[in-house]
């Protein structure tokens, strides 16, 4: 397998493209919260009771390496280090240093594993496993054709109805305007348009509340949602979930007649 780790050169000097020329940086273990010095390599792969069959003991073997080397107590890791400069590193895994080095650097602090890693914001280097991104592409690309398959099933008011859910003004503006405001939204995060309408049930009760809100009938104060001296919960979920409950059906019903006299 084929990956590429990519400099983001997030600390290049203002007005330098990257690095100076000839300058280089090295990315090396670290001590963990634990006290552990970093290798990447897990519990599993290094297991000392296990001389074979391990990651780390095939590794000490392909690379001509005696039986613990690459276990977390050996001076190999005090040295261990990769260096970058401007260029992107390609890494081939079917090579057993290669291999060494993407286990290293898969998880290390400094290192995004990928375009969808969000737990690194301050990563120096990024990992792009070029089939894993076109998997993750090809996944977006079906859930995006399987929106805009939903999204040709909306009635005009449907889209002022999810316009008003995504927190934006439906009433007073144009078809149009709504239509190609939800298309830009949809398009843009597929996922939270099955999340805020396709898949929610709840959908009709949670835009009573939204446009209810936005119509002062509903009071919200912070997280609290108040219709005159009734509380309807401390969240939206559980403004819901009170609305939806038989016994406030008429309650219910009362908001819903305020907010049509106020269209």
């Amino acid at each position: 397998m084929e990956v590429i780790v990519r400099p983001l050169l997030r600390n290049a000097m203002p007005g330098v493209r990257g690095r100076y020329k000839n300058c280089f940086d090295w990315v090396g273990p670290y001590y963990s919260r634990s006290g552990n010095l970093y290798s990447g390599l897990t519990e599993e792969d290094i297991d000392l009771k296990l001389p074979v069959g391990t990651t780390a003991a095939r590794l000490e073997q392909s690379l001509q390496k005696g039986i613990g080397s690459l276990s977390p107590y050996s001076d190999y890791w005090k040295t261990f280090h990769i260096r970058f400069d401007n260029k992107d590193l390609v890494l081939d895994t079917d090579i057993p240093d290669d291999e060494l080095k993407y286990i290293f650097l898969k998880h290390h602090k400094s290192v995004a594993n990928g375009f969808s890693d969000k737990t690194k914001p301050m990563a120096d280097y990024i990992i792009i496993n070029k089939e894993n991104e076109a998997q993750e592409a090809n996944k977006h690309g079906q859930l995006r054709r399987k929106a805009m398959k939903e999204f040709d099933k909306l009635s005009l008011t449907d889209m002022r109805k999810l316009l008003r859910l995504y927190g934006h003004r439906s009433d007073n503006i144009s078809s149009e305007l709504v239509e190609n405001k939800l298309f830009e939204i949809i398009e843009k995060d597929p996922k939270k348009f099955f999340d805020k309408w396709v898949d929610n049930k709840r959908r009709e009760t949670e835009f009573l509340i939204t446009d209810g809100v936005a119509k002062n009938v509903i009071r919200k104060n912070k997280s609290e949602y108040k219709y005159g001296v009734d509380t309807l919960g401390m969240s939206i979920d559980d403004a819901i979930n009170y609305l939806d409950a038989p016994e406030h059906r008429d309650l219910k019903a009362v908001i819903i007649n305020e907010i049509s006299t106020k269209e």
